[in-house]
């Protein structure tokens, strides 16, 4: 079985999905998996470095313009001859499946990873049109789901949340989160859908307060949002509190050296770092976006506040960081039900259980 993967360079949530699909199928005698990564200014030699460490196949394809991704993508598909080409994202998943249908691929598959895109008018009526010559559209939750069945797509829709490495994430000898050296941390690509800046406007509420928390922000992205981010903190008064980090590939122990996660989107797919902070024994803390909200129950597990409310989130802030020792039942609820619902084990043998049945139905 030859399965490839296109999806966006940038390294979002859904590149690290597509990379861990990889990961585990490679495991499978009789099963080889290409990643096709369409080229962004973050798709940096850092980045691709690290794919060759886990020993990832991969090939990175222009991003200029779509014709040309398309050119590229099909050109590529002649050659390797893919049984399934999974198009993630988008607007990979109508870039990817254009160029399989040229390329007479057997089986395409979209997966879609958030629950708001920018849809014209245009690029809706391209996936209703590609829909009809879709074997299985993927959503990763049941929020998505939802969404995509409002579009009207003609081909059959399957819910397969994502999972993370919880051997990875949390171990198994970690620090209580009141034994822990720092206060808050943040990790998502910087876009204005994830709201950085709802989450420095509580720090500064919290500073008028005489509450002066540490923050790591962890991620790249969109430059102008990132300045956006970088001028608030300066206006406020906060470089000496925030701590800024473009990328890591120790996510996992950064994590564990915090008390506090933080999740300020505006919308979601279903977000990967929530999970990666849920196992990590961290408390986190929550906005009611799709794809968010649905990870935590609120004060069992973890704390909701409102999207874009930042009073809200420097009150549950205040309250956690006053004393962290009463919430750690929360942390350890939280890390629970990842291992029991979220881990990536349970997601890589859903897919391949889908591809073997598309594979077998021909």
């Amino acid at each position: 079985m030859r399965v490839l993967h296109f999806v966006t360079g940038g390294f979002s949530g859904a590149t690290k999905v597509a990379v861990d699909l990889i990961a585990a199928h490679n495991q499978i005698e009789a099963n080889e998996s290409l990643l096709v990564l369409r080229c962004k200014k973050t798709t940096t030699t850092e980045k691709l470095e690290e794919l060759e460490r886990k020993k990832i196949n991969y090939q990175v394809i222009t991003g200029i313009t779509h014709l040309a991704t398309i050119y590229q993508l099909k050109k590529l598909c002649d050659q390797w001859q893919p049984d399934i080409l999974v198009a993630h994202g988008f607007p990979e998943h109508l870039l990817g499946r254009h160029a399989g249908l040229l390329a007479k691929v057997p089986h395409l598959i979209q997966v879609e990873h958030n629950s708001k895109e920018r849809y014209t008018p245009w690029k809706l009526y391209q996936t209703r049109k590609l829909s009809k010559s879709t074997a299985r559209i993927v959503a990763v939750s049941e929020g998505v789901a939802q969404v995509l069945s409002e579009q009207g797509l003609h081909a059959p829709i399957q819910a397969i949340p994502n999972g993370i490495d919880t051997t990875r994430f949390g171990g198994v000898n970690f620090a209580p989160v009141n034994e822990r050296s720092h206060d808050l941390i943040m990790v998502g690509r910087y876009a204005k859908s994830k709201d950085h800046v709802t989450l420095i406007e509580a720090l500064n509420q919290l500073k008028q307060k005489g509450i002066n928390p540490t923050l790591t922000l962890v991620g790249s992205g969109r430059k102008r949002y990132q300045k956006e981010v970088h001028d608030l903190v300066a206006r406020y008064e906060l470089q000496e509190q925030v701590n800024f980090i473009e990328y890591s590939s120790e996510v996992e122990k950064l994590l564990l050296q915090h008390k506090v996660f933080v999740m300020s989107s505006r919308f979601e797919g279903l977000n990967l770092a929530v999970l990666e902070a849920m196992a990590s024994g961290c408390i986190v803390v929550g906005s009611t976006a799709m794809g968010v909200k649905e990870l935590i129950d609120d004060k069992k597990d973890g704390f909701l506040f409102p999207v874009g409310a930042a009073t809200e989130l420097a009150n549950i802030i205040a309250t956690v960081l006053s004393n962290p020792s009463n919430y750690q039942a929360l942390a350890t609820a939280a890390r629970e039900k990842v291992l029991v619902h979220y881990d990536k084990k349970q997601v890589t043998q859903a897919y391949y259980q889908l591809f073997q049945n598309l594979l077998t139905s021909c």
